[in-house]
């Protein structure tokens, strides 16, 4: 088994509705901290946010800077959800219609491949995301 580690972000509350906290955080490229990064097209960062259900939302206030805390075991089951299996399903649809559709084109291959892993992520959306927001879960703590 792999080990778990712990995965930190620090962010700031946006907003609090019962539990309900939702945490905006920066996520920065590994090149932020370079000193030419001015000059360079790769140094990016995004805001996200992030939603997390914690019993002791009432000591938290919005604009408090806080961690989030989630563990590699989701970062790994998050690739799998969202990479590896619909790559799996595209690839094995890819050379299973090649091998099977003799009178099919390749343009018609990829594009039902391609058709089959966007229902594959509409029936995520649709039918897992509250699945995965119960597995998904996050912590919280404050920044000392």
């Amino acid at each position: 088994a792999l080990p778990i580690y712990i995965v930190k972000h620090s962010g700031f509350v946006k907003s609090i509705n019962g539990n309900h906290l939702q945490v905006m955080i920066l996520q920065t490229s590994s090149c932020s901290s370079c000193n030419i990064k001015s000059y360079c097209s790769s140094a990016e960062s995004k805001e996200h946010s992030i939603d997390v259900f914690d019993k002791d939302a009432h000591l938290f206030h919005v604009g408090d800077e806080v961690w989030v805390i989630g563990s590699t075991n989701m970062s790994r089951l998050a690739v799998w959800y969202g990479y590896l299996l619909p790559l799996l399903l595209l690839m094995s649809l890819m050379f299973g219609l090649t091998a099977w559709w003799d009178s099919g084109s390749e343009l018609s291959v990829a594009l039902y491949s391609l058709g089959c892993v966007v229902i594959y992520y509409l029936l995520l959306y649709y039918f897992g995301r509250d699945k995965l927001r119960k597995t998904f879960r996050f912590s919280i703590s404050k920044v000392n």
